[in-house]
Order: structure tokens, then C-alpha cells, then sequence
């Protein structure tokens, strides 16, 4: 072995251990380092000699701190966007920093383009008002000709039902009546002549009468007989062809009033329906120009925006852009409806965002206080808490999609002293604890490693460096918490170094039996 590799390890040796031992413990733990340094290579001529920092575990405070930057902004905004439907040019902007009132003008928008267009959609405004007013006239005019049509109809109906009643039930059975007693006074007038007439010749028989005289009586009994048989074939005639034909006729006359009436109520309602959808025509028509031309008048007033309140205007650029040169807010460059113009912050409330990864968002919730340190002030510290955090976690890149992280609000909460050395979009950084755990053991990182699915550290028994498996908690940027496997008092190897790996995996092969194979 080399003198100075052991002297520079003696060297070290002592200077750790009377950190972290009394002078007694000294003297026994260098009487060790021979066998400490014969287990690691260090005396043998063969192997390398390998330097080793051991230490004994004691319970310490685990804490977990992360650090992040950012830049204040204000934690309450007035925020001032673009109402106006077009895309247009800034024609005007008051510079940043600008102190207003509520109601100054901030910005002016061109609106030529618009008002010109609000005048094109006036003059179709006028022109379909015209015709929705026709429309409506003519609208009207037909709902009067309409009713006089159904009314002529409705009365047609009636005279044809009335006329069919009138023949069924006044004039046919008044008239059969009247031939039936005609008929029955013909028929006795005939049975009289018929009687007198036997008479007469009788009378003529015995010579009483002249043959004049009978002829006369024969002539009226052929009379009456004749007007007789005219009353009945009158009779038969009604009964069996002029009162069904007269009844086909009224019938037919009230079918044609029915459907004559059907007709006028289906023509009506569909000249109805023609002028009424023309008249909605005209009136979506209408009322599609009227909300063009509101909102070209709505957007011409949008043009010109003003402070809500009083304060400071701040231009709403992207803070990711402007650092590039990219500015989106300044007179000449076109702005879109909903695009942020400027905003008027709260002084008094301040905030910082900034990310989380997902696996440290259980360790945070609302009101945790936090530090904020401000560079370029003797980095001062303001006291801050947890304002909000995002209900959901947010890509970091689209080039790592798996990596996302929850986005803080931190509210600073400086005193009077501090809070005039606060302004907007400075850089800070954020310091979060984030896990403490009192009574840990903790061990270096360096000093772990994994092999076999599992942790493996080097622990000092006394007389050689003995692996031994752990299993590990919460860790941070230097150290590791220890669940099980060491406890106080323990000799652990700080360092894991590539020899001490060979070894524990060579040892592992054996234990295991696949010597000569990878694990």
C-alpha cells in the first residue's frame, strides 16, 4: 500500500471523528481504521486501496424544502378586454404605468371599417322594414277577405241545409197532402158522377129522361173520372220521380255548401300561412340585420375603453412573449374580441405562481406559510401563505407530456417596511417546507444503493463493513429517511462506492446461488 493513500485517510479519518466523537472513542476507532481499510482493499497489494467516511446514525429533524421561481403579481385585478366583435388596430394606448381614474380614456380602437359596415346593414335595415310593413298590410287585408269568403261559404251552407229542410219537412209533405185531399175529393166527386150517372140511365131506361140528358151526366162522369186519374198520376209522379229528384238536387246543393265551406277554410289557411310566412321572413330577416347593425353599434362603442377604476394600467402582454420581444398590446397591432387589453392591479395584495410536481401536492394545502425571498435586497425574506392551488395539474411540456405540475398561488404578506420594495413582474423565489419528521435517521443518498429489488447500505460492526438491507421513507436533495434496517447507533459508509457495489452484488450471487449471472 502506499504511505500517503493511508496518510490522507488517517487524516480525514481523525478530522471526522473528532467532530463527531470524544477523544476516547477517537483512539478506539483508529485502532479500527486497520481492519476498516484491510476489508476495503486497502491493505491488500492486490486490490486497490479505497477511502471510506464512516459515521454513527443518530435522530435528527427530516425536513423537506423546495424552491421555486417566480414574479410578483397582483393577487386582485381589474382586468379590461376587447368587447368589439372585429379584429381591429390599436389606434391609441396610454403607456404602461399610467396612473388613470375611473372613466379615462385608456385605449381607442379603429372602428372605420365598422361603421362602415354599421351603414350598409342601416340601409337594409330600412329596406326590409318596408317590406315587413307590406307584408303586414297585406297580411291584414287577406284575413279581412278571408272572413267574408267563410262567411259566404258559412251562408251558402245554411241556405242549402235550410232549403233541404224546408222541402223535406215544409213544402213535400204540404204538397202530398194537398194532392192526397184533392185526389180523395176527385175520387168522391167520381164515385157521385159515377152514382148519378146510374141514375140517369136508369131515369133514361124508363123513358123519364131524354138521351140528351144522359149523354150530359156520362160527359161529367167522364170528366171527373179524367181529372181523377190526372190527380193520381200527379200524385204517382211527385212520389216517385220529382221528390227524390228535387231532394238529390238540395242534398247535392248542401254537399257542395259543406265542401264549398272546406275548401274556403283550407284555402284561407293556407293563404294565411303563405302571407304569415312571409311576414316571419321579413321579421328573421329583420331581426338578423337589426343584430348586425347592434352589434356593429355595440362594437363602434367598444372601441373606446376606459378605466373601471381608479389605479395603475398595466398592458396585457404575455409575460412569456414580451421576454422574447414579442409585444401584443401596443398602438398598431390588432387585437381579437375577448383578447386582454390592459388591467388596473391591486397594490396592496400580491401573489407569485409557481409550479408544483404532482408527487409534492399532498404535502401542501391552503394557508401553508411560505418564504419569499427577493433577490437584489439583501435578499430579503416576506412572509407569504398558500393562496389557492389549481384544481387540476397541467402539462409541463408538450415534449414531456408525462411530467405535470399543480400551479400555487402564494400571497405575500409583507410588513410596511417591506412592502415598498414590492413591485410588479419581479423575480423571486419561493421556499416551501414542504414534509417535516422529527426523531429520523437519516443517511446520505450516496450512501444507498439498489441491487435485487432492493435498498442495500455498508454498515462498520466493529471488525468489517457488513451490507445490510433497508427500507427508505421520504427523501430530499442530500439525505434519506430510514423506515427499517438501521437504528441509532449504527456505523454507516457514507459512500457507496463502485467497489463497495461489486462486493455486495458478488456477495448477493453467492447467497442467492447464480454466481456468474446478472441481477
Amino acid at each position: 500500500m502506499k504511505p500517503h493513500y493511508f496518510q490522507r485517510y488517517v487524516g480525514r479519518s481523525r478530522r471526522f471523528l473528532s467532530r463527531w466523537f470524544r477523544p476516547r472513542e477517537v483512539a478506539c476507532l483508529l485502532l479500527l481504521v486497520p481492519a476498516v481499510l484491510f476489508q476495503t482493499g486497502a491493505v491488500d497489494q492486490k486490490v486497490a486501496p479505497v477511502e471510506v467516511d464512516i459515521t454513527e446514525l443518530q435522530p435528527s429533524v427530516f425536513i423537506q424544502s423546495i424552491e421555486r421561481k417566480g414574479l410578483t403579481e397582483p393577487l386582485q385585478t381589474t382586468e379590461v378586454r376587447s368587447e368589439c366583435y372585429w379584429s381591429t388596430r390599436i389606434l391609441s394606448l396610454v403607456p404602461e404605468g399610467t396612473w388613470v381614474q375611473k372613466g379615462d380614456v385608456v385605449c381607442v380602437l379603429d372602428s372605420s371599417e365598422i361603421e362602415e359596415y354599421a351603414r350598409a346593414r342601416e340601409i337594409y335595415l330600412i329596406r326590409y322594414r318596408g317590406r315587413l310593413d307590406n307584408a303586414l298590410h297585406e297580411e291584414e287585408m287577406l284575413e279581412s277577405q278571408n272572413a267574408r269568403r267563410l262567411e259566404a261559404a258559412r251562408f251558402s251552407l245554411e241556405k242549402a241545409e235550410s232549403d233541404l229542410e224546408t222541402y223535406s219537412e215544409g213544402t213535400f209533405p204540404q204538397q202530398l197532402e194537398e194532392l192526397e185531399d184533392n185526389l180523395a175529393m176527385l175520387a168522391e166527386q167520381t164515385r157521385s158522377a159515377e152514382d148519378r150517372l146510374d141514375y140517369v140511365e136508369h131515369l133514361w131506361a124508363m123513358g123519364l129522361i131524354n138521351q140528351r140528358e144522359m149523354q150530359t151526366e156520362a160527359f161529367k162522369t167522364l170528366t171527373a173520372e179524367q181529372k181523377l186519374a190526372r190527380a193520381s198520376a200527379r200524385l204517382h209522379s211527385i212520389e216517385r220521380f220529382l221528390h227524390p229528384q228535387t231532394e238529390l238536387r238540395l242534398t247535392h246543393q248542401r254537399d257542395q255548401a259543406e265542401r264549398n265551406l272546406a275548401r274556403t277554410q283550407i284555402s284561407n289557411g293556407l293563404s294565411a300561412t303563405r302571407a304569415r310566412l312571409t311576414t316571419l321572413a321579413y321579421e328573421r330577416t329583420l331581426g338578423i340585420y337589426e343584430r348586425y347593425h347592434r352589434r356593429a353599434t355595440e362594437s363602434i362603442k367598444a372601441c373606446t375603453l376606459r378605466a373601471p377604476c381608479d389605479g395603475q394600467v398595466m398592458h396585457g402582454n404575455s409575460w412569456y412573449l414580451q421576454s422574447r420581444g414579442i409585444r401584443q398590446i401596443e398602438e398598431g397591432k390588432t387585437v381579437r374580441l375577448q383578447q386582454k387589453i390592459f388591467e388596473i392591479p391591486d397594490p396592496q395584495r400580491m401573489k407569485v405562481s409557481v409550479p408544483l410536481e404532482e408527487s409534492l401536492i399532498y404535502h401542501v394545502h391552503k394557508g401553508m406559510p411560505v418564504t419569499v425571498i427577493i433577490p437584489g435586497h439583501d435578499n430579503m425574506e416576506v412572509s407569504g401563505r398558500v393562496f389557492d392551488i389549481s384544481r387540476y395539474p397541467r402539462v409541463r411540456s408538450s415534449y414531456t407530456p408525462h411530467l405535470k405540475d399543480y400551479w400555487l398561488d402564494i400571497e405575500l404578506l409583507p410588513t410596511d417596511e417591506q412592502r415598498g420594495s414590492l413591485t410588479l413582474k419581479t423575480d423571486v423565489v419561493v421556499q416551501m417546507k414542504v414534509a417535516e419528521i422529527p426523531d429520523s435517521l437519516l443517511i446520505p443518498r450516496d450512501a444507498v444503493t439498489g441491487a435485487a429489488g432492493h435498498n442495500f447500505v455498508y454498515v462498520f460492526d466493529g471488525r468489517q463493513l457488513v451490507p445490510r438491507r433497508v427500507e427508505l421513507g421520504e427523501a430530499n436533495e442530500t439525505s434519506v429517511c430510514v423506515k427499517e434496517g438501521l437504528q441509532c447507533g449504527d456505523r454507516l459508509v457514507t459512500t457507496m462506492t463502485p467497489q463497495h457495489r461489486e462486493a455486495l452484488l458478488k456477495t448477493l450471487r453467492v447467497d442467492l446461488g447464480i454466481e456468474g449471472q446478472e441481477l
